[in-house]
C-alpha cells in the first residue's frame, strides 16, 4: 500500500510523493530529477523524507 510522502534536499522546498517508504520516495525523487541514488552528496543520504499524516498545505511546517 503507498502512502504520501514529503521528500525534500537540505534548504529545499518539500515535495509530495506517494511511496511504499521513505527509502521508495526517496528513491521516486531521484529518479524525478536524475540524480543517482547512490550518490552521497546528491543521493538517498543527502534527502529527508516523511510521512505526511494528514493533508495540510506544504507551506504550514
Amino acid at each position: 500500500m503507498l502512502s504520501l510522502y514529503e521528500v525534500r534536499k537540505p534548504g529545499g522546498d518539500w515535495l509530495r510523493l506517494w511511496a511504499k517508504n521513505s527509502r521508495d520516495a526517496k528513491r521516486r525523487y531521484c529518479k524525478m530529477f536524475g540524480l543517482r541514488p547512490s550518490d552521497p552528496w546528491t543521493g538517498i543520504s543527502y534527502l529527508t523524507a516523511r510521512r505526511v499524516k494528514e493533508e495540510r498545505p506544504c507551506s504550514e511546517h
